[in-house]
């Protein structure tokens, strides 16, 4: 069982522990632009999915502003495949993508279906504009038991849901077959099924107790689209209660080889909280349907990054993708650290070693060609996405990954006016994600 960061043991409030906490804020906001002579990683294989990809269903966008967006006519004729938010692998080039809410806000994508994908992926001996990727079905979420605690935005027989519902980002399997979706909205975890059916009420995410002082009187999360909050006519009102910005809620989940335990990472920090970079990672025991009261705190580089994956190595091991809020050539931070849970620094935060600057990947290999007007395909391979939001873990020395295109918003690869592809990319490490050998610093 991990060591767990619990209350009785973490450093007491202070000014020697805040100048502490905020030395080492500085430290990581000072990383901002590191070093880029060596890569730690190299591209061994890429798939793209075109970004005018589309599947069955209905008419989406209605509610988009303006009607054309980056050369795209709105709205569009069926469903976008697209906002990839998270992958399960289920072996060889077989995949699980979770889409998100639609088009990025509960107020626009109400004719959004929430779905997820089986894709096929290869990876394997890729063309210069990337391996093939195979759409193979595809699951629709649908409430029928009515235990979602709000109305839902259509009206159809089978409750579907849509992106005025819930703003899935991450799910894991457990070993019954069913699912655990990371929800922002709320946030909330949500149980499905392996139909995409409901199977209980969401479960608040809680506020850990040495926050609870800038948690606006809730005992948890709450962001001004919270099913509490949501309803209330004035925005100004759900702000002043919301404890959370919005967007900010549950980006990465990340589940341990027997599925007893799913680590659950806060996307981005209580408003109110004096220290803008700090993350919560809590640990949710899936067969009580509650939350263990283990928790751990993480130092983003910079106040306004997202925790946007979270993946597990093995069952203390884990894998956490840090993103700014930039894309193309302003795009600053895109980072996979490995953390150890309970292996802390000075101030209490999870020690992190990066793994990969997704800015920097060698592509000696040759597996993509520099072309004209794109950003970061050749030698120096970059994965300059606004989002990239999937995470696997392959082997200890190879990970894959895959923006969420925001389709047709993001224009990461080819600006000014050319959506984002679905793109996956198979890295491999310079070094193991075993288990790092102590230092005299620990």
């Amino acid at each position: 069982m991990p060591t767990a960061l619990k209350r009785d043991s973490l450093p007491k409030s202070g000014l020697l522990v805040l100048l502490l906490i905020m030395a080492v804020q500085v430290a990581g906001c000072a990383r901002e632009n590191p070093p880029t002579e060596k890569a730690l990683a190299a591209l061994t294989g890429r798939a793209v999915l075109p970004a005018d990809t589309f599947a069955e269903g209905p008419v989406v966008g209605r509610r988009l502003d303006p009607d054309k967006v980056n050369g795209r006519t709105i709205p569009f004729a069926s469903v976008p495949v697209q906002g990839f938010s998270s992958l399960i692998h289920l072996g060889e080039d077989q995949f699980l993508a979770l889409q998100d809410n639609g088009f990025g806000t509960l107020a626009n994508s109400p004719d959004y279906p929430l779905r997820w994908y089986h894709l096929q992926v290869d990876l394997d001996d890729p063309p210069p504009t990337g391996g093939k990727v195979s759409v193979m079905g595809l699951v629709d979420l649908t409430d029928p038991q009515s235990l979602l605690p709000f109305a839902l935005s259509g009206n159809d027989s089978l409750r579907s849901l849509t992106g005025a519902d819930l703003d899935p980002e991450s799910f894991v399997p457990v070993p019954d077959g069913s699912f655990w979706i990371g929800e922002e909205f709320g946030p909330s975890l949500l149980h499905v099924s392996p139909r995409g059916e409901v199977l209980e009420k969401p479960v608040d995410i809680p506020i850990v107790p040495p926050l609870r002082a800038f948690a606006r009187g809730s005992p948890y999360y709450r962001t001004p689209d919270h099913p509490d909050l949501r309803f209330l006519r004035h925005a100004e009102n759900r702000d002043d209660l919301a404890n959370q910005p919005r967007s900010g809620g549950i980006e990465g989940l990340a589940v341990n080889p027997a599925g007893s335990r799913i680590y659950v990472a806060v996307e981005k920090g209580l408003r109110d909280d004096p220290i803008a970079g700090r993350r919560v990672i809590l640990e949710f025991d899936p067969a009580r349907r509650s939350f263990t009261g283990n928790y751990w705190f993480y130092l983003a580089d910079a106040g306004d990054i997202s925790l946007a994956s979270l993946e597990a190595v093995d069952n203390h091991v884990l894998l956490v993708l840090e993103r700014d809020t930039k894309e193309g050539v302003r795009a600053r931070i895109k980072r996979v650290y490995r953390i150890e849970l309970g292996r802390v620094v000075p101030g209490g935060f999870l020690r992190k070693d990066l793994v990969c600057d997704l800015l920097n990947i060698d592509d000696s290999a040759g597996v993509t060609r520099a072309e004209k007007g794109a950003i970061g395909l050749g030698r120096r391979y970059r994965f300059p996405y606004v989002t990239p939001e999937c995470l696997v873990v392959l082997d200890q020395q190879t990970i894959l990954l895959a923006n969420d295109n925001n389709y047709p918003m993001s224009v990461g690869r080819r600006p000014p006016d050319t959506p984002d592809d679905n793109e996956f990319i198979r890295l491999h490490l310079n070094r193991p994600l075993g288990p790092t050998p102590p230092t005299p610093a620990d």
